[in-house]
């Protein structure tokens, strides 16, 4: 049985990249990213934790020194597109092209993946061959539960090493971890629990039964937040009802609701927790 540490993420992305909110957003894009990497950094310090930041490239390349500080602070870069476009829009070859570009930007310092708007599934597949190729050895996309926007509703609930042919499925010869997102199951259904919106939406013990729940069975539980879910003050757009609340529902509890979670559980990068464990 591993070796339970948790393991805590971050999207670093501006304002303008979630899904809902990227169609709306004018070409007169103010830029944040400075002020909530300062605010993340500073909690991340306060409660003595080291994540994962997985990073638009994009923005390593604008914001060079936010790569430069995340790193002196001993947290992991790691990569998140580099324009938060979903897989669906992307291709074999432009997949390819960004993370040789994102290698160059960071430095090759940088050994996990997650797609954004976790949209890895059976018909992204190709995206695993890529990142194997790269020598990536870790994915953070599955989300083992199906949601509007994303999810794979049958993959495993704990770390796994997926099929190249089903992300669904194991393959022990593979040579890439996948760390699903934490759920919570009731009554046979699986709840997103990890983080975002339902972070911001679900009271608190629902979640830490979830980590509670995959601590004892020795599993590490997967949650992030998004960079700009740490500034109340993110501009607000006009995207629908709907949009509105997923996108901006809560805000103001956000730093308080991680100040709860990285004080009751043990967190730890997705770089530590594979060295510690001997998974490299």
């Amino acid at each position: 049985m591993r070796n339970p540490t948790n393991i805590l993420s971050v999207d670093l992305e501006e304002w303008y990249h979630p899904e809902y909110v990227k169609c709306v957003a004018s070409s007169e894009k103010c830029a944040r990213v400075e002020t909530n990497i300062s605010k993340t950094l500073d909690l991340l310090k306060r409660q003595n934790v080291t994540a994962t930041f997985f990073i638009v490239g994009e923005l390593a390349e604008i914001h060079p020194q936010i790569v430069d500080e995340i790193a002196a602070e001993g947290h992991e870069i790691a990569f998140h597109g580099y324009d938060h476009e979903p897989l669906w829009k992307k291709t074999p070859e432009s997949l390819r092209a960004e993370i040789e570009k994102f290698r160059r930007i960071t430095n090759d310092q940088c050994m996990g993946f997650r797609a954004p708007s976790f949209s890895l599934n059976n018909k992204t597949k190709w995206a695993l061959r890529i990142l194997k190729e790269a020598g990536y050895k870790y994915d953070s996309s599955i989300f083992p539960a199906k949601v509007p926007l994303y999810g794979v509703r049958n993959a495993p609930t704990r770390l796994y090493k997926p099929s190249l042919e089903d992300v669904s499925k194991e393959d022990e010869s593979s040579e890439l971890w996948e760390f699903p997102l934490l759920v919570h199951t009731f009554l046979g259904l699986r709840i997103p629990v990890a983080g975002g919106f339902y972070l911001r939406l679900l009271p608190q013990n629902i979640i830490k039964s979830a980590l509670v729940k995959s601590n004892r069975n020795g599993y590490p539980g997967v949650i992030f937040f998004h960079s700009w879910e740490m500034d109340p003050d993110t501009p607000r757009l006009k995207i629908g009802l709907y949009k509105s609340f997923v996108t901006y529902h809560n805000l103001e509890t956000v730093e308080r609701r991680l100040r709860s979670l990285l004080s009751q559980f043990e967190f730890a990068s997705f770089r530590d927790y594979l060295e510690k464990n001997r998974l490299l």
